[in-house]
């Protein structure tokens, strides 16, 4: 039975010192790990040391083992007390007790190896064991501040269990501590019972081995690492360690023999070298192993979460709402291979979170709409953390917070994980993900990789919201502005209309009071000749009268042409916008008293654009150039600029034509005027709002800081060259729609 014992105390010991040495390669500046690291290799050195001294052959064995087993028996309670106030973050004042048992722990390992015949001995009349500790006067001491030191760790672990500002995830932590240290420390406290002779054989010594279990076990229940790479670190330093225990223990029970001839009492000294150096180089050797394990494990997850990072970055760049939502269930599901995934956005007209895009299987995807009362949203504007459905069930079956309304909650969605997406404080949505098709666990760098995926969709959603309620405006703002061009048109297109109803009115006037009763006279008289030349007039009026009233009727076609509504962007032919602004433009105007020359290309392609956008674009500076002229001759009069000998007629030249720039196709078209042109101050507030040049009563100052947005919204380009006195060009460059078919030449 001493053999098993022995066995068992040393296995237990290697897991301790794995669990010890896995945590501070986990974290190695972290102060509890490097504390948690300590007390695991205390309990680690007292196991072996335990296993050595019950399987000595020879009592002088025994006694050296027995000061390795007490090194680690002394350090327990200090250590382990000092990592309890760093986990409980005790108070600075509460940790000033260290100060106190610290030196009487150290005091009772000074005797250990100094006066070991006042604190311990060896004896060989202990029941169940050839060797065992026997008590020296000070043992029951040690003893006393063994037990109490310990029970004041569990007193504060209990302590700060109860506290009303411990978090869930912490008190979740501290229930496992609690549990796996009692099984851990119970068990150990009945090694003392042979020491004081009772005969009562050290079971408890069998559920020391629960403690780094259950520690391992609530690591892995709540994702701290992936259960794949617990598994493969734990294999790969269970090998490691076989050779690191192995062969020290191959010398201690195959070779004791021949080692006790060749260097007597002395021969323990081969297997603790032996074993001191491959624990030395046995860590070194397990990282390196790992490393490159991991490596291959972790390649899968962290080539989807680079894709995910990079999605991210990229995601801004959209500025269609529905498209980018799409674009996000999209690369979830695609990338991290899960069954499901939804986005619900904030709706302020319903007051509560709507599914505004879902992909994966649509049959088990849940509610679609979430009140903002529920405790769901309620816990997620508290956490501001991804929320992971089995944690919430765990922490609403051990804390005093109840947990069963978000379980709930999470279930309808037929949800596994919930990211939320904040703007500063305000919880614009959340991402709802099922479970992952290969069945493995959301691992801390995936949720960290999906809170920033969600933080960038926050921006990039409320970006595209802001874009749209913009656009709208701006579509408002274009359609005012029409209206106030069709005001500024009236004076001119009521001139034109009138001439062809009063064109329309004299010619019935003259075919009802002359030729018609000339027709009458005529055919009383049977005057045939008078009767074809009556008929003749008649028909000549009557063709002036159509014409006129075909022309009026064009006059209104463009006019409700030019007010109608954006109808959004497709493939545009720019000449048909031409020659629809020409026409309207002609009719505001009188063009016999300006030199006006057009030059388009032929077979122009097509533009990606909106139609009536681009008229309003092409009308606002051919109206400009018109009007450039005429302020040119106010300051001729004014005397504000210089009249020359000869005065030049007003131009403005229009073309058309495809060019490319950075690689780009676009229709570039040019208006120039030789009108008044800009002063320098003027052509740097060209395009602000509100600034005009046309004087009082003349000008809103929107047109141009319209046409600018317009163009932008066409993502193209315009330039300005203006010279005071000599004129004004403007070139605009609108993307050409690629692949699409050419559009007509116009016939002028």
């Amino acid at each position: 039975m001493s053999n098993i014992f022995s066995f068992y105390c040393i296995a237990s010991a290697c897991c301790y010192l794995l669990f010890g040495i896995f945590c501070l390669v986990k974290n190695r500046t972290r102060r509890i790990n490097q504390l948690w690291s300590l007390s695991s290799l205390m309990i680690a050195i007292w196991s072996f040391g335990l296993g050595m001294v019950v399987s000595a052959d020879s009592f002088q064995s025994a006694q050296a083992w027995l000061v390795i087993h007490y090194l680690g028996a002394i350090l327990i309670p200090p250590t382990f007390l000092h990592y309890t106030f760093e986990l409980t973050e005790a108070s600075a004042r509460t940790k000033k007790q260290l100060f106190l048992w610290y030196p009487i722990f150290l005091s009772f390992l000074f005797l250990n190896f100094f006066k070991q015949d006042l604190l311990v001995r060896v004896s060989a009349h202990k029941p169940f064991f050839r060797y065992y500790t026997d008590v020296a006067p000070l043992y029951y001491v040690y003893t006393v501040a063994f037990f109490l030191c310990i029970a004041e760790a569990f007193m504060v672990q209990a302590q700060a269990l109860f506290r009303k500002d411990v978090g869930q995830v912490r008190r979740l932590q501290l229930i496992y501590m609690l549990a796996a240290t009692s099984f851990g420390f119970l068990g150990g406290a009945t090694a003392f019972f042979p020491v004081f002779g009772w005969s009562i054989f050290p079971w408890g010594m069998y559920f020391v081995i629960l403690y780094p279990l259950l520690m391992t076990y609530a690591i892995v229940r709540h994702r701290l690492l992936d259960i794949q790479l617990v598994i493969t670190r734990t294999g790969i330093f269970v090998l490691i360690y076989c050779v690191v225990v192995g062969i020290p223990a191959f010398l201690i029970f195959q070779m004791r023999g021949l080692l006790e001839q060749q260097l007597g009492v002395n021969w323990w000294l081969l297997p603790a070298g032996s074993f001191s150096l491959l624990s030395f180089i046995g860590p070194f050797i397990y990282m390196t192993v790992q490393r490159r394990a991991e490596a291959v494990l972790s390649r899968e997850q962290k080539a989807y979460q680079q894709t995910l990072l990079q999605a991210s970055r990229g995601m801004t760049l959209i500025k269609d709402l529905n498209r980018l939502l799409k674009l996000i269930v999209h690369i979830l599901t695609k990338t991290i291979r899960i069954t499901h995934a939804r986005i619900f956005l904030w709706d302020s007209g319903s007051k509560q979170f709507i599914c505004k895009a879902a992909r994966g299987d649509h049959h088990k995807q849940g509610s679609h709409v979430i009140a903002e009362i529920a405790a769901l949203i309620q816990h997620l504007r508290e956490t501001k953390e991804p929320l992971v459905l089995e944690e919430i069930r765990i922490q609403g079956s051990v804390s005093r917070i109840r947990s069963d309304d978000v379980v709930q909650e999470m279930e309808k969605l037929d949800a596994a994980v919930v990211v939320p997406s904040f703007v500063q404080d305000r919880l614009l949505g959340f991402v709802v993900l099922g479970d992952k098709k290969s069945k493995r666990l959301y691992t801390e760098s995936d949720l960290d990789t999906l809170a920033t995926l969600a933080n960038q969709a926050a921006l990039a959603i409320e970006n595209c919201i802001f874009l749209t309620g913009f656009e709208q405006q701006q579509l408002h703002f274009f359609q005012t502005a029409k209206m106030a061009d069709l005001g500024t048109m009236a004076s001119g297109i009521g001139h034109q209309v009138n001439n062809r109803f009063n064109l329309t009115k004299v010619g019935a006037e003259v075919m009802m009071m002359s030729s018609l009763p000339r027709l009458k006279r005529y055919l009383k008289e049977m005057n045939t000749e008078g009767i074809d030349g009556v008929v003749a007039d008649m028909e000549k009026t009557l063709k002036s009268i159509n014409k006129n009233a075909a022309h009026g009727g064009e006059i209104v076609s463009r006019l409700l042409d030019f007010s109608r509504l954006s109808e959004g962007f497709k493939p545009v032919d720019v000449n048909e916008a031409i020659e629809n602004c020409f026409r309207l433009w002609e009719c505001k105007h009188d063009l016999t008293g300006i030199d006006f020359k057009m030059e388009i290309a032929a077979n122009l392609p097509k533009v990606h654009g909106n139609l009536s956008e681009i008229e309003e674009i092409l009308f606002n500076l051919l109206d400009n150039a018109y009007d450039a002229f005429k302020m040119k001759e106010e300051s001729w009069a004014l005397g504000n600029l210089e009249k020359p000998a000869v005065v030049p007629k007003g131009a403005v030249w229009f073309s058309v034509k495809e060019t490319t720039l950075k690689d780009k196709r676009y229709i570039e078209l040019t208006i120039a005027d030789n009108g008044l042109g800009m002063t320098t101050e003027s052509k740097k507030q060209v395009f602000v709002p509100f600034f005009t040049t046309k004087g009082a009563n003349k000008g809103t100052g929107l047109g141009l800081y319209i046409i600018r947005r317009m163009v932008d919204a066409h993502h193209g380009e315009i330039f300005m060259e203006s010279e005071y006195g000599k004129g004004t060009t403007f070139h605009i460059l609108i993307p050409v729609s690629e692949g699409q078919e050419h559009g007509k030449t116009p016939v002028r």
